[in-house]
C-alpha cells in the first residue's frame, strides 16, 4: 500500500467520533499493520485505537500458531 494510502487512512480514521473496533482492525490488515506501527513509535493519539490493535494482532498471532 502506499505511503500516502496509508497517511490517508490514519488522517481519515481519526476523524471519526469512535475509536476503529477490533472487528474493522480484523477486516483492515493494512490499518492494523499502520496503527500498531503508529503506537509503538508514539505518533498515533488514540489510546483506544492502540489497545484494539494490540489485542487483535495478538489473536492474529495466537490463531497462526495453533494453524487456524
Amino acid at each position: 500500500m502506499p505511503l500516502t494510502a496509508v497517511a490517508l487512512a490514519l488522517a481519515t480514521g481519526a476523524c471519526t467520533s469512535e475509536p476503529r473496533g477490533k472487528d474493522h482492525f480484523e477486516r483492515h490488515p493494512d490499518e492494523l499493520a499502520a496503527v500498531l506501527k503508529a503506537c509503538a513509535d508514539g505518533t498515533h493519539n488514540v489510546p483506544q485505537e492502540c489497545a484494539n490493535a494490540a489485542d487483535v494482532d495478538i489473536l492474529r498471532k495466537a490463531r497462526g500458531s495453533l494453524g487456524q
